[in-house]
């Protein structure tokens, strides 16, 4: 099979804008945006109209099309104020190395997009590789077309697969993205309320959970989608190998980084009507530390962007 989705690559380049796939509106509706402003292109990330994959284009591409606005460091910057918890900084110095290289701004956004679409298809081998037999995997939130390409490694080492898919709570990205993903290309899955996964893993129908990672220490621990944390506990009680996907880890206490606090409508956000004036809390992350980790899956090293 060949991985097919929109959200393979949310996030496009045309000469003067980016289109951005509004994931808020999937799965009933297609639709993309123009962004032709470096305050647009932050808005959206504030606003998680598009996940991690799609931020982290939309970051590279506003370096490209939006560079008269300010310098690298500046519009990252800006991403990262509009989203703390997530490492645009390290995007920044990715492309400041490229630049450096002799890269056009453009040039080494397109590259940067190549290699790091490569990469993952290598980490999906690898991770294809690690998996048991059969593979019956329980995820919670992901980086874009991630399970279409380990989908893909299964079927190549002749390994059975099936996928259970966590709602991924306030925002229901599991249900609304993840799931249709698997959907759209035919991939045996099952959606599961967040509350169910103790159960499943309890009754052993579940061999290896596999999941994201926004940040990672270089000692394993992670930050990912808020009850994440609470797979990975259930996994270590019940003997279940925890797999996060991971790339550049960084050598940094886990316990400083500034977890997003969202606004607390968004955990109505999909009831409709006005729920403002409701209490609630949406600590849009959480920490998990090395220690319920069986092994990061880290993003193999890309060549350097301006090898031709």
């Amino acid at each position: 099979m060949a991985a097919k989705s929109p959200l393979l690559f949310p996030v496009t380049i045309k000469e003067k804008s980016i289109l951005v796939l509004d994931e808020t509106k999937l799965p009933f509706k297609e639709e993309y945006m123009e962004i032709t402003s470096l305050d647009q292109a932050v808005q959206v990330v504030k606003e998680m109209k598009t996940r991690s994959l799609g931020q982290v284009l939309l970051c590279v591409y506003s370096c490209a099309v939006f560079h008269d606005k300010g310098s690298i460091d500046f519009i990252c910057k800006r991403f990262k104020d509009a989203r703390p918890t997530f490492d645009f900084l390290m995007i920044g110095e990715i492309m400041k190395g490229q630049v450096g290289n002799g890269l056009s701004v453009k040039d080494a956004g397109d590259s940067f997009v190549r290699m790091f679409d490569t990469a993952r298809r290598r980490r999906a081998q690898q991770l294809a590789d690690i998996l048991p037999r059969p593979a019956n995997i329980l995820t919670i939130c992901n980086v874009n077309g991630e399970l279409l390409y380990l989908y893909e490694e299964l079927l190549k080492v002749e390994k059975p697969s099936f996928f259970y898919v966590c709602e991924t709570r306030p925002y229901l990205q599991g249900t609304r993205l993840t799931f249709w993903e698997l959907r759209q290309n035919n991939i045996p899955a099952r959606i599961l309320c967040d509350c169910q996964a103790a159960a499943v893993l309890r009754d052993k129908k579940v061999d290896c959970v596999v999941t994201g990672a926004d940040r990672a220490t270089t000692g394993g621990d992670i930050i990912n989608k808020t009850g994440t944390y609470a797979l990975a506990r259930l996994a270590k009680h019940y003997g279940v190998p925890f797999y996060p996907l991971t790339q550049y880890p960084r050598d940094m206490n886990i316990d400083m980084i500034e977890i997003e606090e969202r606004p607390t409508s968004e955990a109505f956000m999909f009831l409709g009507g006005n729920f403002s004036y409701i209490d609630a809390a949406y600590p849009s992350f959480d920490v998990t530390k090395r220690e319920y980790v069986t092994r990061c899956v880290e993003l193999p090293q890309m060549k350097m962007l301006g090898e031709r």
